[in-house]
Protein backbone atom coordinates (compact mmCIF):
# COMPACT_ATOMS: atom_id res chain seq x y z
CA UNK A 1 0.00 0.00 0.00
CA UNK A 2 1.09 3.68 -0.87
CA UNK A 3 2.55 5.78 2.04
CA UNK A 4 -0.31 8.17 -0.26
CA UNK A 5 -2.72 5.85 0.54
CA UNK A 6 -2.03 5.27 4.10
CA UNK A 7 -1.81 8.88 4.62
CA UNK A 8 -5.31 9.05 3.15
CA UNK A 9 -6.41 6.69 5.81
CA UNK A 10 -5.27 8.07 8.30
CA UNK A 11 -6.62 11.67 7.92
CA UNK A 12 -10.15 9.47 7.57
CA UNK A 13 -9.81 8.05 10.42
CA UNK A 14 -8.73 10.57 12.33
CA UNK A 15 -11.91 13.04 10.96
CA UNK A 16 -14.09 9.85 11.73
CA UNK A 17 -13.01 10.06 15.40
CA UNK A 18 -13.40 13.65 15.52
CA UNK A 19 -16.81 13.70 14.24
CA UNK A 20 -17.77 10.79 16.49
CA UNK A 21 -16.94 12.87 19.33
CA UNK A 22 -18.64 15.77 18.47
CA UNK A 23 -21.72 13.60 17.89
CA UNK A 24 -21.94 12.10 21.64
CA UNK A 25 -21.31 15.65 23.01
CA UNK A 26 -25.09 16.39 21.51
CA UNK A 27 -25.97 13.26 23.70
CA UNK A 28 -24.63 14.96 26.62
CA UNK A 29 -26.21 18.53 24.98
CA UNK A 30 -29.48 16.98 24.89
CA UNK A 31 -29.40 15.79 28.89
CA UNK A 32 -28.15 18.86 30.15
CA UNK A 33 -31.47 20.51 28.10
CA UNK A 34 -33.44 17.59 30.31
CA UNK A 35 -31.92 18.76 33.44
CA UNK A 36 -32.15 22.11 33.39
CA UNK A 37 -35.90 22.36 32.41
CA UNK A 38 -36.43 19.72 35.75
CA UNK A 39 -34.43 22.44 37.63
CA UNK A 40 -36.03 25.40 36.36
CA UNK A 41 -39.81 24.03 35.74
CA UNK A 42 -39.87 21.37 38.67
CA UNK A 43 -37.51 21.17 41.24
CA UNK A 44 -37.94 24.85 41.77
CA UNK A 45 -41.79 25.41 41.82
CA UNK A 46 -41.85 22.27 43.75
CA UNK A 47 -43.76 24.38 46.02
CA UNK A 48 -46.52 24.56 43.92
CA UNK A 49 -46.34 21.15 41.80
CA UNK A 50 -46.62 19.48 45.47
CA UNK A 51 -50.48 20.29 45.66
CA UNK A 52 -51.07 19.93 41.98
CA UNK A 53 -50.21 16.49 41.15
CA UNK A 54 -51.93 17.04 37.35
CA UNK A 55 -49.92 20.11 36.99
CA UNK A 56 -46.74 18.22 37.81
CA UNK A 57 -47.71 15.39 35.26
CA UNK A 58 -48.18 18.03 32.95
CA UNK A 59 -44.54 19.22 33.35
CA UNK A 60 -43.20 16.13 33.20
CA UNK A 61 -44.57 15.43 30.28
CA UNK A 62 -43.48 18.51 28.27
CA UNK A 63 -40.18 17.89 29.48
CA UNK A 64 -39.88 14.18 28.30
CA UNK A 65 -41.82 14.21 25.40
CA UNK A 66 -39.29 15.83 23.08
CA UNK A 67 -36.43 13.09 24.30
CA UNK A 68 -38.24 9.94 25.35
CA UNK A 69 -40.21 7.50 22.74
CA UNK A 70 -42.58 5.84 24.75
CA UNK A 71 -43.93 3.56 22.11
CA UNK A 72 -40.11 2.53 21.27
CA UNK A 73 -39.62 2.19 24.88
CA UNK A 74 -42.97 0.05 25.46
CA UNK A 75 -41.75 -2.34 22.85
CA UNK A 76 -38.63 -2.89 23.85
CA UNK A 77 -40.11 -3.69 27.47
CA UNK A 78 -42.80 -5.85 26.10
CA UNK A 79 -39.69 -8.16 24.65
CA UNK A 80 -40.94 -11.25 22.62
CA UNK A 81 -44.38 -10.31 23.32
CA UNK A 82 -44.40 -7.47 21.79
CA UNK A 83 -44.92 -9.08 18.06
CA UNK A 84 -48.04 -11.53 20.02
CA UNK A 85 -49.55 -8.26 20.47
CA UNK A 86 -52.07 -6.88 18.86
CA UNK A 87 -52.21 -3.18 17.46
CA UNK A 88 -54.77 -2.17 20.09
CA UNK A 89 -52.42 -4.04 23.02
CA UNK A 90 -49.73 -2.61 21.54
CA UNK A 91 -50.82 1.25 22.22
CA UNK A 92 -52.86 0.57 25.27
CA UNK A 93 -49.70 -1.33 26.98
CA UNK A 94 -47.74 1.95 25.52
CA UNK A 95 -50.75 4.49 27.16
CA UNK A 96 -50.42 2.60 30.26
CA UNK A 97 -46.84 2.70 30.65
CA UNK A 98 -46.76 6.31 29.91
CA UNK A 99 -49.32 7.66 32.10
CA UNK A 100 -48.47 5.65 34.76
CA UNK A 101 -44.76 6.69 34.83
CA UNK A 102 -45.61 10.27 34.94
CA UNK A 103 -47.85 9.71 38.12
CA UNK A 104 -45.33 7.31 40.27
CA UNK A 105 -42.00 9.18 39.24
CA UNK A 106 -42.97 12.62 38.70
CA UNK A 107 -43.51 13.00 42.35
CA UNK A 108 -39.83 12.01 43.27
CA UNK A 109 -38.66 14.72 41.36
CA UNK A 110 -39.63 17.32 44.08
CA UNK A 111 -37.26 15.59 46.25
CA UNK A 112 -34.40 16.84 44.59
CA UNK A 113 -31.96 19.54 45.12
CA UNK A 114 -31.92 22.09 43.01
CA UNK A 115 -28.81 23.36 43.42
CA UNK A 116 -27.25 20.16 43.14
CA UNK A 117 -27.43 18.77 39.84
CA UNK A 118 -24.29 17.58 38.26
CA UNK A 119 -24.14 16.67 34.45
CA UNK A 120 -20.55 14.73 34.56
CA UNK A 121 -18.07 14.70 31.61
CA UNK A 122 -18.43 12.04 28.59
CA UNK A 123 -16.52 8.95 29.93
CA UNK A 124 -15.33 6.29 27.82
CA UNK A 125 -18.52 4.92 25.84
CA UNK A 126 -19.44 1.22 24.58
CA UNK A 127 -19.19 -0.19 20.95
CA UNK A 128 -22.88 0.35 20.16
CA UNK A 129 -24.91 3.26 19.09
CA UNK A 130 -26.18 4.30 22.74
CA UNK A 131 -24.12 7.33 24.36
CA UNK A 132 -23.56 7.17 28.29
CA UNK A 133 -24.50 10.40 29.99
CA UNK A 134 -23.87 10.44 34.09
CA UNK A 135 -25.57 12.83 36.16
CA UNK A 136 -25.38 13.06 40.34
CA UNK A 137 -28.91 14.45 42.08
CA UNK A 138 -28.33 14.99 45.32
CA UNK A 139 -31.40 14.63 47.40
CA UNK A 140 -32.86 17.14 49.76
CA UNK A 141 -33.18 15.24 52.58
CA UNK A 142 -29.52 13.24 52.13
CA UNK A 143 -28.88 10.62 49.62
CA UNK A 144 -27.13 10.96 46.14
CA UNK A 145 -28.65 9.41 42.68
CA UNK A 146 -26.45 8.47 39.86
CA UNK A 147 -28.54 8.46 36.72
CA UNK A 148 -26.79 6.65 33.88
CA UNK A 149 -28.88 8.18 30.81
CA UNK A 150 -28.59 6.12 27.73
CA UNK A 151 -29.16 8.35 24.82
CA UNK A 152 -29.52 7.04 20.84
CA UNK A 153 -30.16 8.81 17.73
CA UNK A 154 -32.93 8.74 15.90
CA UNK A 155 -33.65 8.36 12.17
CA UNK A 156 -33.67 12.33 12.38
CA UNK A 157 -30.44 13.17 14.08
CA UNK A 158 -32.35 13.86 17.31
CA UNK A 159 -30.80 12.38 20.37
CA UNK A 160 -33.41 10.54 22.39
CA UNK A 161 -33.69 8.37 25.78
CA UNK A 162 -33.27 4.63 24.98
CA UNK A 163 -32.46 3.32 28.59
CA UNK A 164 -32.07 4.29 32.42
CA UNK A 165 -30.03 3.27 35.21
CA UNK A 166 -30.23 4.48 38.20
CA UNK A 167 -27.68 3.31 40.99
CA UNK A 168 -26.58 0.62 38.77
CA UNK A 169 -30.72 -0.59 38.23
CA UNK A 170 -30.99 -1.20 34.98
CA UNK A 171 -34.69 -0.17 34.61
CA UNK A 172 -35.03 -1.12 31.28
CA UNK A 173 -33.94 -4.38 31.68
CA UNK A 174 -35.97 -4.52 35.50
CA UNK A 175 -39.16 -3.65 33.81
CA UNK A 176 -38.79 -6.03 30.79
CA UNK A 177 -38.34 -9.15 33.12
CA UNK A 178 -41.04 -7.87 35.23
CA UNK A 179 -43.58 -8.05 32.23
CA UNK A 180 -42.10 -11.26 31.35
CA UNK A 181 -43.40 -12.17 34.99
CA UNK A 182 -47.19 -10.49 34.43
CA UNK A 183 -47.22 -12.97 31.43
CA UNK A 184 -46.62 -15.82 33.03
CA UNK A 185 -48.96 -15.00 36.24
CA UNK A 186 -51.47 -14.65 33.49
CA UNK A 187 -51.22 -17.02 31.34
CA UNK A 188 -49.68 -15.72 28.33
CA UNK A 189 -52.93 -13.14 28.76
CA UNK A 190 -51.66 -9.65 27.23
CA UNK A 191 -54.87 -7.94 28.06
CA UNK A 192 -54.89 -9.40 31.74
CA UNK A 193 -50.78 -8.51 31.98
CA UNK A 194 -51.06 -5.06 30.74
CA UNK A 195 -53.65 -4.32 33.82
CA UNK A 196 -51.08 -6.38 36.17
CA UNK A 197 -48.06 -4.21 35.26
CA UNK A 198 -50.24 -1.23 35.28
CA UNK A 199 -51.29 -1.51 38.98
CA UNK A 200 -47.15 -2.99 39.94
CA UNK A 201 -46.08 0.55 38.35
CA UNK A 202 -48.63 2.13 40.54
CA UNK A 203 -47.19 0.55 43.91
CA UNK A 204 -43.92 1.82 43.45
CA UNK A 205 -45.51 5.30 44.56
Amino acid sequence: MSRILMSFLLVFTMLSSGLAWSNVDGARDAVIGVVDAFRKDIVAEKTVLASNPALLEQRVNAILEDVVDFDDFSKKVMGKYYRRATAEQRVRFATVTKDTLLKTYGASLLELDANRINVLPLGPQGQGRETKVDVDFQMEAGGMLNISFYMEQSKANKWMLSNVVINNINFGLTFRKQFAVMMEQNRNDIDAAISAWRDSLAKKS
